[in-house]
């Protein structure tokens, strides 16, 4: 059976910096280390990557496989998730996982808004625990932006909103690096971004009206 759900809010933050987050791969082992402590990338074809996130259990390595699509300017796959190593007994064994994240510009055009739309496949034997595990992915999803907003908010206070010149920069590595920059390089690439992101987003996208992720604490 499928279970489909969404989950949308609006962050305090540029198009082009919640983007940017989300591509900056090298933060995912000092940021999110709690959950992500070891990103692998194991292939990449195009826009597409298959990577490896490990962590440790009782001193076991242990961890998933995934494939992650990126379609810009704003628009994020993940799919075909398996459990690592193989052998290991895993959820994704008798569950399958697609979500797909658009960002998109709110009516101000000063704030982003994450939309995600989830995909559960299962067999009908789980369908009593199909409320803890979209609660559990609902609350991974939230705790990851909230740090990531921790580090735009720093990033805001030293540079000034919205600045993407050290993303810009050669020397910063970044998945999909030519993309971020052919879409978000200038002021005007940026604002084109924008109108390509509203085109690409859901049918069911709302740019007013919508709850902002609770951050505003971080500012202090």
């Amino acid at each position: 059976m499928i279970h489909r759900f969404e989950l949308v809010y609006e962050m305090d933050t540029t198009l082009g910096c919640a983007v940017a987050a989300y591509l900056d791969a090298e933060h995912y082992a000092f940021l999110h280390s709690k959950y992500s402590p070891r990103y692998e990338v194991l292939d990449k074809s195009g826009r597409t990557i298959r990577i490896r996130q490990t962590w440790h259990f009782n001193n076991v390595r242990i961890g998933q496989l995934c494939t992650t699509e990126y379609v810009p300017p704003a628009r994020f796959l993940n799919y075909d998730v398996s459990g690592w190593p193989a052998w290991l007994p895993s959820v994704h064994q008798v569950m399958k996982t697609r979500t797909e994240l658009f960002y998109y510009p709110d009516s101000t055009g000063q704030k982003t808004i994450s939309h995600l739309v989830v995909e559960l496949d299962v067999p009908r034997l789980m369908r009593p625990l199909l409320g803890k595990l979209e609660a559990s992915m609902i609350a991974l999803k939230k705790e990851k932006d909230l740090e990531d907003m921790d580090m735009i908010f720093r990033r805001e206070r030293l540079f000034g909103r919205g600045n993407l010149k050290g993303y810009l920069a050669d020397h910063q590595f970044m998945l999909h690096k030519e993309d971020f920059v052919q879409h978000f390089g200038t002021p005007d690439a940026e604002r084109r971004a924008a109108e390509l992101a509203l085109a690409a987003a859901p049918a069911s996208a709302r740019r007013a009206g919508v709850v902002e992720l609770g951050v505003a604490e971080m500012r202090v």
